[in-house]
Order: C-alpha cells, then structure tokens, then sequence
C-alpha cells in the first residue's frame, strides 16, 4: 500500500479518473465507501458515482476505510456475488 501512495496512486493528477471516466461508462462495478473513512474522503465515491453511469455506491454507516470492517466485508462479498452470476 506504502508503494500506492509513494507513487500517488499512479495517477498524473489528483481529477485523473473523474476527468476519464468516459472510458469505464459501460463497465459495471461497485464502489464501496466507509462514511468515517478519512483516508478516502466519501466525496470521492459520490463525485465517482455521479459520472459511472454503471458505477453502484454503497455507502456503510459504522465503517472508516478498513476491508475488515464487518459492513465493508458484507457490500464488497455482496458486489462480489453481483459479478459471479452475471
């Protein structure tokens, strides 16, 4: 993760996937959002969500940015099981 960010994220600038978005316009896929997540602030899964047509926002009440959390565990097995029996 350290490797990630030292490199900012591999991104040329911080609009960098809002900005082409157009590309993934048909893809579908799940964006899983904390609400106290401080390290990925919620206003970028909804400023995602408003230009990914296909892109689904579920947002977790009791849950920060771990993958651990047990609401964050449950939305992410659930967009797993989505795309298994597409």
């Amino acid at each position: 993760e350290a490797h990630y960010f030292v490199n900012g994220a591999f991104m040329n600038d911080d609009e960098q996937l809002l900005k082409n978005a157009d590309k993934i316009k048909d893809i579908p896929g799940v964006i899983v959002q904390g609400r106290y997540d401080v390290v990925c602030p919620a206003r970028s899964a909804w400023d995602l969500h408003k230009v990914w047509p296909k892109g689904e926002l579920h947002f977790v009440d009791a849950a920060g940015h771990s993958r651990k959390e047990p609401g964050i565990i449950h939305q992410l097995v659930n967009a797993t099981d989505k795309f298994r029996d597409l």
